[in-house]
């Protein structure tokens, strides 16, 4: 469907087009007819899928219609400064015609800009829940004008242990409010909180909709733990990969693989909570522009950061948890593009594989042991899948 189908404002619409954006995503589809009714949502979808316009544009939309009332009119709660602010640039985008105004409050930054800032008359505030709930309870700012309210990537907040939090902020707002909430996976406890915060809520869940997933390779190389650096070196030469985020678990790893990558040549930067929140936005800055061609992570990468055209995503060390190396991979094959996703596994990791396998599909899942540094563990019933050639090896199942 044609996305200036939609009754929203021209300054919206002119915004949409510059920006390239025409056609409705499934989640901006199923969604957004149900926001602009101003009923309560609880949407499932994988990353990569449009979220943030299919919440975006309602909001705005309601915001240009209500321009002359004061106060803070709509509320989103994310669980990171990176998707926070990711989300406060798609604002910009959109309103570059109107005079909507907009703030973003997180962690990390100066509470006095922060307060100043709050000091101006917003119509939208995006914010992480722990700085947010401090300036409320401070009387900085007040959320009893809220007339919608969303929680972005909500599986990822209560992950983090924001329940509380929420549970705070939500006593600020007004009884009468649109609430929706947005996730990549509906575990039990997002079910939980979807029952708390929604009246009546519609439910969308494209996850389990197959043909609503990205379009991602699924790789795997078996590897000595020993030889994973010089696999990497090696996929990434011969395989011409020229951009790609390498997740690895710590953040002592992901010093250590950037400085080996960068000694090999290669333009790699590490990403991880350790590193200040300005360093950290310089490192997201530069790998976005191309300065930067190899960003290696911890999972603070993996959720809710969008990376155009990018097409690869090594997992250097694979995660505990299969959602996990979901999220991670849904970095790649956004908007409907292609994507690559590449797994190195030791002996040690297998546990962690099989989880994997059964959540993408095993049929879905090449297995490579035949490579330059092959390392060809025994796991009952595995396929075997010899690549005789590099060529060979990137064949998709």
């Amino acid at each position: 469907m044609k996305i200036d189908t939609l009754q929203i404002d021209d300054s919206l619409k002119k915004a949409l087009a510059e920006g390239g954006i025409s056609e409705m995503t499934p989640i901006q589809e199923g969604a957004m007819p149900i926001l602009f009714d101003g009923g309560d949502l609880l949407a499932c979808a994988p990353t990569g899928t449009g979220k943030t316009i299919a919440f975006l544009l309602p909001i705005l939309s309601r915001i240009l219609l209500r321009s002359g009332r004061r106060g803070v009119k709509a509320l989103v709660l994310a669980p990171t400064r990176e998707l926070a602010i990711q989300i406060g640039r798609e604002v910009e985008s959109l309103c570059r015609y109107n005079d909507i105004k907009h703030g973003v409050i997180i962690g990390g930054e100066s509470v006095e800009e922060q307060i100043f800032m709050s000091g101006r008359s917003l119509d939208l505030v995006i914010a992480t829940p722990g700085r947010l709930l401090h300036l409320v309870q401070e009387n900085i700012i007040n959320l009893s004008s809220i007339q919608m309210f969303v929680v972005d990537e909500g599986d990822r907040l209560l992950d983090m242990g924001f329940i509380g939090t929420i549970r705070k902020i939500v006593r600020f707002l007004p009884r009468k409010r649109q609430t929706a909430l947005f996730s990549a996976t509906l575990l039990s406890d997002t079910e939980d909180l979807a029952k708390e915060l929604l009246k009546g809520a519609k439910r969308i869940d494209l996850v389990s909709d197959k043909a609503s997933a990205p379009d991602i390779a699924h790789t795997v190389y078996y590897v000595d733990k020993q030889n994973k650096m010089n696999l990497l070196k090696h996929l990434i030469k011969e395989m011409g990969i020229e951009r790609a985020i390498v997740f690895v678990r710590t953040k002592y790893d992901a010093e250590k693989v950037a400085s080996d990558l960068y000694r090999a040549g290669l333009d790699a930067s590490a990403l991880h909570g350790d590193k200040e929140q300005m360093d950290r936005e310089l490192v997201f800055r530069d790998f976005r522009s191309g300065r930067v061609k190899i960003l290696v992570s911890t999972d603070l990468a993996a959720r809710g950061i969008d990376i155009p055209e990018l097409e690869w995503v090594i997992n250097f060390e694979l995660p505990n948890e299969a959602e996990t190396y979901m999220h991670r991979v849904g970095r790649t094959a956004r908007a409907g593009a292609s994507g690559e996703a590449i797994s190195l596994c030791s002996n040690a990791e297998l546990r962690f594989l099989k989880p994997i396998k059964k959540l993408v599909g095993k049929s879905k899942m090449k297995i490579v042991e035949q490579h330059p540094f092959s390392y060809a563990p025994r796991e009952k019933g595995e396929a075997r899948n010899s690549a005789s050639s590099i060529g060979k090896m990137r064949e998709r199942s």
